[in-house]
């Protein structure tokens, strides 16, 4: 998957490699380091980010033709989706279920993670197994959300967004359906691809089976399960939902025309305009939940100030489909240094033939950045939730919360 995703990222360069221009008009975003309490998949995601962008930053001072930038922009991308997606992505929720992960990297940009101990239950392996596409969903929403704030953000990201972003399609569409090809289907849980890992997990569930065989890839998997089947046809689905997103598609026609070919630094991709700074743009987003897959419709209303965000959503449990929604506002400018990022969610969780969770969900944050001069500022996040799973969050009940500090220079 991860050869697939730089075959992308080299695609995208020789269709940048049209035209010439010289990085220009140097904006650039504060730099996140902090922490979340795990799964840390969000201040995690910034983390990477602030890597990304620091790299690409040095990179263009040396070599400021921005029709090479796509070279090396997705160059690094590639190689941090893949720390995402194993330190935390399955590495995040692997400690949050204190199950001690570790990881192995290639120069290929692949990436493995193991744990010192067994999953006790089949809950967290399901949960660990979407973990990566999880957590790479997580970041790319963070990234498309700064986009479509006030003048933008810095195009270098969106080569991050665009491989994070592919990686939950990707994955899903190049595991082997169980139905046609048992065989190959078996040869992908066996060497490590976790959307198998995911939908065998889930079989394991509903047929009371051993976590420790199934992670050891000693499970014997049952084809006469028709779940089985009905849950790869949704995660299929899924897959093609996540792609046609046309916020990500909007932002990747930005990314060429205003920072390749024109060499801006900072991107705002293009939306549909009401006149008065404000316009419209939407976006699909899928996560693999604990028993079921969802689907996101994202829309995003523009304003001179905040971003405006809402969503409804559909949770297919391949026997029972419920609807959520949520709403949003992002980076409210409270005065010149210091903005406030508030979101609230609830969900009604399907029956299930895997029997985790039941009733009403629901989850609501909070995050507040303050500059305290035009170099150093602190960010703060806080939330809580009920019981189950929603994207970038704990499954336990309780409070959540981060912290980190923001360098701008």
């Amino acid at each position: 998957m991860r050869k697939a995703l730089v075959l992308f990222g080299v695609g995208m360069l020789l269709a940048g490699a049209a035209e010439s221009a010289s990085l220009t008009n140097r904006v650039f975003d504060a730099y996140f380091l902090g922490f979340e309490t795990d799964p840390a998949m969000d201040a995690g995601g910034a983390d990477v980010t602030s890597v990304h962008s620091l790299l690409c930053r040095g990179v263009s001072r040396y070599v400021p033709l921005s029709y090479v930038a796509p070279a090396y922009e997705f160059f690094f991308a590639g190689g941090l989706s893949t720390v995402q997606h194993e330190v935390f992505g399955h590495g995040s929720r692997g400690r949050e279920f204190n199950l001690d992960p570790e990881y192995a990297f290639g120069i290929d940009f692949s990436g493995g993670t193991g744990l010192d101990r067994d999953p006790e239950t089949m809950e967290q392996l399901i949960m660990i197994a979407a973990g990566g596409t999880e957590s790479d969903t997580i970041l790319a929403n963070r990234i498309l959300k700064d986009l479509y704030v006030g003048d933008g953000t810095d195009g270098s990201k969106i080569p991050l967004m665009a491989l994070t972003k592919l990686d939950f399609s990707l994955y899903c569409l190049i595991t082997r359906d169980p139905e046609d090809s048992r065989e190959d289907f078996v040869d992908d849980y066996t060497n490590g691809n976790d959307i198998a890992y995911w939908l065998i997990s889930r079989q394991a569930q509903r047929q009371n089976g051993d976590p420790s065989a199934v992670w050891d890839n000693e499970y014997a998997v049952d084809f006469s399960d028709s779940l089985l089947g009905d849950n790869y046809d949704d995660v299929r689905a899924a897959a093609i939902w996540n792609l046609v997103d046309p916020a990500a598609l909007a932002a990747m026609y930005g990314y060429f025309v205003d920072h390749v070919f024109r060499g801006q630094t900072q991107v705002r991709p293009p939306v549909l305009p009401f006149g008065g700074g404000f316009g419209l743009t939407a976006g699909t987003r899928a996560f693999l939940g604990a028993s079921e897959v969802t689907r996101f419709l994202d829309l995003y209303l523009v304003t001179p100030g905040p971003l405006v965000n809402a969503y409804v959503r559909d949770l297919d449990s391949s026997v029972d489909r419920t609807l959520g929604a949520g709403a949003g506002l992002y980076r409210i400018p409270l005065n010149a240094r210091v903005s406030l990022s508030v979101q609230g969610d609830f969900w009604e969780v399907p029956d299930s033939a895997e029997k985790l969770y039941e009733g009403t969900g629901w989850n609501a944050c909070g995050e507040l950045s303050v500059m305290f001069n035009e170099t150093v500022g602190l960010s703060g996040k806080l939330g809580g939730k009920s019981e189950g799973f929603f994207p970038g969050t704990p499954m336990a009940e309780g409070v959540y919360g981060g912290a980190g500090v923001l360098v701008a220079f």
